[in-house]
């Protein structure tokens, strides 16, 4: 009977580690589903992470920058495809105030470091480089003919894309507050000048 009841504790004891075995394996990572986007915001002039790189650019700071590095984004980089993902990843209305319209464009060489002169007035800026995409948001407007510079990407830029957000029509009202303004100094103006 002891042999008996030495086997059942034994077993017990078999089973009882195998289970406990069991849950201190950790289960196995997920594979990788390759690249995906990255938020920075207020990224530094001075670098900013991708991938293992770090990416200065210039001339004004940006408030926020969009990564995907290590692939292609999903979608093609023709304009309009490029205008709804910058706006889509900013969360901008696709049409109307707010939205987006198109003030420069163009292919470029193939360099990790350099410069690119866009000859219109711009507040979001879509890079393109080999494996990689890097969207760009700036408070205040980057005024034409400004060089943008950038250095130490992981692959040769291709293109950009510079886009203006639209902003709202003044209303009639607006004018007639100005006007009404401006009268009003002229009288003040005519008063001062008489005494």
């Amino acid at each position: 009977m002891l042999t008996v009841k030495n086997a059942v504790i034994a077993i017990s004891l078999a089973v009882s580690s195998y289970a406990s075995a069991k849950h201190v394996n950790p289960p196995p990572p997920p594979p990788v589903s390759g690249p995906a986007w990255v938020e920075i915001i207020n990224p530094s002039m001075g670098g900013f992470a991708v991938g293992s790189q770090s990416v200065t650019y210039g001339p004004l700071a940006a408030a926020q920058v969009w990564v995907y590095d290590g692939g292609n984004p999903p979608g093609s980089q023709g304009v309009d495809a490029i205008e709804s993902l910058v706006e889509s990843k900013f969360s901008l209305p696709s049409s109307g105030v707010g939205s987006l319209t198109l003030t420069s464009s163009g292919d470029l060489l193939s360099a990790k470091s350099g410069s690119f002169l866009v000859d219109s007035s711009y507040n979001y800026l879509a890079v393109h480089y080999g494996q990689g995409e890097l969207l760009f948001h700036f408070d205040h407007p980057i005024v034409a003919n400004i060089e943008f510079l950038f250095s130490n990407l992981p692959h040769g830029i291709s293109n950009y894309r510079a886009f203006s957000s639209i902003s709202p029509v003044p209303e009639p009202t607006t004018y007639g507050m100005l006007l009404a303004g401006l009268g009003l100094m002229g009288v003040v103006a005519r008063r001062r000048a008489r005494q």
